[in-house]
């Protein structure tokens, strides 16, 4: 596949300004997209690093992660990352992260740091700082900065309520050539835990200059070091299925993506807890 048609490709199909593909924000995780990318409820593990800042408070253990994506079966739309989540003085946690998307012709690189804290075992409050750089052959480079706010609230042993905003200070990527902005997007959802083997999640995403995304998935535990999902989200319309191994805290998810219009897309990710 030759350069000049991947970036028209990019253009057409993906805004370029840091998207990682088809969303602003994109969904990150195997996990995550199985269950239709609906995670803004979750709490209490590595994934909510990328989701709603807030998750990541009142975790018990250090926990690293990695990800990687391959839309569409293209080298030339990989997407992948790691990071790293810390937790101390038991109601509190800081998290990095790193990910890059696309090819030597077109770049998206990020850079985060989160910080999290727990209040009456109930409510969570998170923030999050990006760096994030977009580098395209023959145009040059652009840079931002930008924040995410989250707030997650445990209504009850089953149910946790999430809300989440992505670039809150409405940044653009400034670069010689001019600048874009970075969409910003708001989204609400739950998690509801309605058995020891079965989670539902449910999600509304809008993006202020595009139309509402509903996302809504089930995950069910058929051992206890196997779970399979699965979900669907629209705008686009995408039907996600995976499955989640564990062994010994180590954790291996595999997902696959079906878009309405342009086809499969293979996810892997994996994640670990030390000292739990």
């Amino acid at each position: 596949m030759k350069h000049p048609f991947v970036l028209c490709f990019l253009f057409l199909f993906f805004t370029p300004s840091v998207n990682a593909g088809i969303d602003p924000a994109p969904a990150t995780g195997a996990r995550v997209i199985s269950l239709g990318r609906a995670y803004v409820g979750v709490g209490g593990n590595f994934w909510s690093l990328y989701h709603n800042p807030a998750g990541i408070a009142g975790m018990s253990a250090t926990q690293v992660g990695a990800f990687f994506e391959q839309r569409f079966f293209l080298s030339e739309l990989t997407y992948g990352g790691a990071g790293a989540v810390f937790p101390f003085k038991g109601s509190q946690a800081v998290g990095i992260s790193l990910s890059s998307f696309g090819f030597s012709a077109y770049r998206e690189n990020q850079l985060t740091a989160s910080y999290a804290v727990q209040f009456f075992d109930k409510v969570r409050i998170g923030s999050t700082l990006h760096y994030a750089q977009l580098a395209i052959a023959d145009y040059g480079s652009r840079g931002a900065v930008f924040a995410d706010i989250g707030i997650q609230y445990q209504l009850n042993a089953k149910v946790s309520l999430g809300v989440s905003a992505y670039n809150v200070n409405r940044a653009r990527l400034e670069g010689q050539n001019g600048s874009e902005f970075i969409p910003t997007q708001l989204t609400a959802g739950l998690a509801f835990r309605a058995s020891d083997k079965v989670l539902l999640v449910a999600d509304v995403q809008k993006d202020i200059d595009h139309a509402t995304s509903f996302r809504a998935g089930i995950e069910y535990k058929l051992l206890p070091v196997l779970a399979i999902r699965t979900g669907v989200s629209t705008e686009p319309l995408t039907y996600n299925i995976g499955l989640g191994l564990a062994y010994k805290g180590l954790e291996l998810d595999l997902a696959f993506g079906v878009h309405e219009q342009l086809g499969l897309s293979p996810f892997m990710s994996l994640s670990y807890p030390f000292g739990q």
